[in-house]
């Protein structure tokens, strides 16, 4: 059963619901790609069963964009279950990049940090770096590769100290702008990232 939220975070809930393609805009850098327009009561709030309730809407049935914009909301939250609940949204296909890229940001610009296990985090990851599916993102209303998501996130979190790339004007941002690695930046990323410990 989900939990029942206080009267205004139900209704932040229910104006996602209502129009999520608005719920979720675009950022002013291209390293804040995204916004949320709706669902400040819910990112604020310091109890922990909104993490529960965010996961819940987020794994439920129903349409994926609404599902998206709450993991969007639910990844600017600060409590210490956060990450537990992004990781169980990478077993959705749907999920798994925008779970990943939210893995990925936090303590910068707009996404505060929050207690976490960065080597849990990273094995989480670790299991979808050869994922070629694609990720139909309905805000930019573009596709992406879902694996340049992942290995995006587990760059950033392994430390880019420890990758070299022949593009090493990339670096700086991975896992802050939204990936399109080329084949070669790919393949070079991803053999480095097989190989971290």
């Amino acid at each position: 059963m989900k939990p029942l939220l206080e009267a205004d975070l139900e209704r932040e809930l229910d104006q996602i619901r209502q129009d999520p393609i608005e719920a979720v805009g675009f950022g002013e850098k291209a390293y804040i790609p995204y916004h949320t327009n709706v669902g400040d009561g819910l990112i604020g709030s310091d109890d922990p069963s909104v993490t529960t309730r965010l996961l819940a809407e987020v794994r439920g049935p129903g349409d994926r964009t609404y599902r998206l914009a709450v993991l969007h909301v639910l990844g600017r939250r600060t409590d210490a279950g956060v990450d537990a609940a992004l990781i169980a949204a990478l077993d959705d296909p749907d999920l798994r990049a925008t779970s990943a890229y939210l893995l990925g940001r936090p303590g910068f610009k707009g996404y505060p940090a929050r207690p976490r296990d960065l080597d849990v985090v990273r094995a989480a990851l670790r299991r979808y770096l050869d994922d070629k599916g694609s990720f139909e993102d309905p805000f930019y209303r573009k596709r992406f590769r879902t694996q340049d998501f992942v290995l995006a996130a587990f760059v950033r979190l392994t430390g880019l100290e420890r990758f070299q790339l022949d593009a090493p004007e990339l670096i700086e941002l991975i896992g802050y702008t939204l990936p399109s690695f080329s084949s070669t930046v790919r393949d070079q990323l991803l053999r480095q990232a097989k190989r971290v410990d």
